[in-house]
C-alpha cells in the first residue's frame, strides 16, 4: 500500500513537470490576445505618441480648427485605454509562463517527496 502511494506521489510530480513543459503550447498567449487587440493596442500608441507632440509643449502650434481641450480630453482617454490594453497584454503573456513555473515546481517537489517516500519505504523492508 504505501509503495502504491509513493509511487503515485512520484508518477504525478513527473506529470506535472512534463505538463509544465508543454503548458505555453496548449495555452498560448494567442489565446487571449488576439489580432484586433493587437492592432488597437498599435493604433492607441501611435495617436498617443501623435498627440503628445500637440498636448506637452508649453506654446502648441495648433492647425486651424483644432482646439486644446478636446486634444487633451483625448490624450487623457488614449492613455487611460492604453494603460488597460497594456495591463491586459502582460497578463496575457504572463499567465502562462506563471502557470508553467507553478507546475514545474510543484512537480519536481513531489517527486523528490516521492523518492524520499521510496527510500523511506524500503528502508523499512
Amino acid at each position: 500500500m504505501r509503495s502504491a502511494v509513493v509511487s503515485g506521489i512520484i508518477g504525478l510530480g513527473i506529470f506535472l513537470f512534463l505538463l509544465s513543459a508543454l503548458w505555453s503550447t496548449i495555452f498560448p498567449p494567442t489565446a487571449r490576445w488576439t489580432d484586433e487587440k493587437a492592432n488597437r493596442f498599435a493604433e492607441v500608441k501611435a495617436k498617443l505618441h501623435n498627440l503628445s507632440f500637440v498636448v506637452n509643449v508649453p506654446k502648441p502650434n495648433l492647425q486651424r480648427g483644432q482646439d486644446l481641450g478636446v486634444l487633451k480630453a483625448e490624450y487623457e482617454q488614449l492613455k487611460k485605454e492604453n494603460a488597460e490594453l497594456d495591463a491586459e497584454y502582460t497578463s496575457a503573456a504572463d499567465t502562462p509562463k506563471t502557470v508553467a513555473r507553478f507546475l514545474k515546481w510543484t512537480g519536481l517537489s513531489l517527486a523528490l517527496v516521492g523518492i524520499i517516500g521510496w527510500y523511506a519505504v524500503s528502508q523499512t523492508r
